[in-house]
């Protein structure tokens, strides 16, 4: 049986700082992907792969406010859905240099259940009295519930990650009673037995969080296909809203369509590019352009010439969506063109 494929992957064609012209610069061996993505019918889609899934799933892309990231992911991480406002509440190391304060998230903290526990328990006797209550389900995802909008508009923790903050930072009509919170809030985490014994051991220290993702669960959500295939919070978390199952990803293309047999269409995300351009790594791109190439973009060359494939909606990251069927095959005029050149 014939499927149609929505694969969405965050970051594929990003490469951060660098730019293409640079000798250091790795130029992938990726014939598949290339050719998909210039035999492809393209079309606007949210600009991040966030606004994506949110479109993805029926619900609404406000231009005007931020996605409710928190509220959703929440629900992944074991929450129950309310009437609360969530935000996410990350933990991040900040560091101050010359360029500003520059922030480093969860992923170099390896952060430890007890230490979560420890900084949690701290913060909520700290601020029980302004009716903030910090929640940690996971070591590297934390929520704060609010009764209702605090007025503050963020920036999502991705694109704070490596860069000075000062510019990222909340803003909006109550932004100096938040401001002046999370200073407390680093000044508590600063003296705490958690970091002081961190310090000790030089791991970095757990001296701030970022706020981001603000909002409520959203009504309405519907699967946008027979299967859902993710391993990354959001998506779970929109499977959970629209009462739909997920499996894990399958290691590659082959593994998905025998796992997919019979399914009309299937949504997969993939997530080994979500953070190399944020980290200015530039030759981890480069790798994993190839091992999707393997895993993925080779099988769907193949099936859509073939006819295995009904379609395929690629959606990565950039705005756009490219949308192949097997009459894609003809089109012999169009050519390849470097990868770095789809960024936008």
């Amino acid at each position: 049986m014939t499927t149609t494929l929505h694969l969405v992957i965050p970051g594929l064609l990003e490469t951060g700082r660098f730019e293409p012209a640079d000798p250091a610069f790795p130029s992938p061996a990726a014939p598949a992907l290339s050719w998909l993505l210039a035999h492809a019918d393209v079309r606007a889609v949210p600009a991040t792969s966030d606004g994506v899934l949110f479109q993805l799933f029926g619900l609404p892309v406000p231009a005007a406010s931020e996605l409710p990231v928190a509220a959703v992911t929440r629900l992944a991480d074991g929450g129950e859905a309310d009437d609360g406002w969530w935000l996410r509440a990350d933990p991040v190391h900040l560091r101050p240099d010359l360029r500003g304060v520059l922030l480093a998230d969860a992923r170099v903290l390896a952060l430890e259940p007890a230490e979560t526990r420890a900084l949690v328990e701290a913060f909520n006797q700290t601020f029980a009295a302004d009716g903030l209550r910090l929640d940690a389900p996971r070591p590297d995802r934390w929520y704060l519930r609010l009764p209702a909008d605090p007025g503050l508009r963020t920036h999502p923790l991705i694109e704070a990650i490596g860069r000075d903050i000062n510019p990222l930072l909340p803003h909006g009509p109550n932004v100096r009673r938040w401001h002046a919170l999370l200073t407390e809030a680093q000044m508590l985490f600063h003296g705490h037995p958690v970091n002081q014994e961190r310090e000790q051991h030089r791991q970095p220290t757990i001296n701030g969080l970022w706020l981001w993702g603000g909002g409520r669960c959203p009504p309405g959500a519907r699967a946008p296909a027979a299967g859902l295939y993710a391993d990354d919070p959001l998506t779970r978390g929109l499977a959970r809203l629209a009462n739909a199952a997920v499996a894990p990803v399958p290691e590659h293309a082959g593994d998905w369509l025998d796992t997919a047999d019979g399914e009309p269409d299937s949504l997969v995300v993939l997530e080994a590019t979500r953070h190399d351009a944020v980290d200015d790594d530039p030759a981890s791109w480069a790798d994993h352009i190839a091992e999707l190439e393997y895993a993925w973009f080779a099988f769907c060359r193949r099936w859509l010439r073939t006819g295995k494939l009904k379609a395929l909606h690629l959606y990565p990251g950039n705005g756009r969506v490219y949308t192949l069927t097997g009459a894609a095959r003809w089109r012999l005029w169009r050519r390849p063109r470097p990868l770095p050149t789809y960024r936008s």
